[in-house]
């Protein structure tokens, strides 16, 4: 098994700011010594930038749905 699927949970929730401080410290170190798993962090990164910056809901987003 690749060592790095178990670093692909903690990256989304990095992100997502939802990763406790002593797993933000473990996934500092790996991404310190693992290139690709950076890369995957830069570029997840950068799609949730896009999705944010296009995908603004509004207050109203669920009185919008026909039922």
């Amino acid at each position: 098994m690749n060592p790095c699927r178990r670093y692909e949970e903690s990256i989304i929730l990095f992100l997502h700011q939802e990763l406790g401080r002593e797993k933000v410290v473990t996934l500092q170190k790996h991404l310190f010594q693992c290139g690709k798993c950076r890369g995957y962090l830069d570029e997840l990164g950068r799609v949730f930038q896009v999705i944010e910056k296009h995908f603004q809901p509004t207050s109203s987003l669920f009185l919008d749905i026909r039922w």
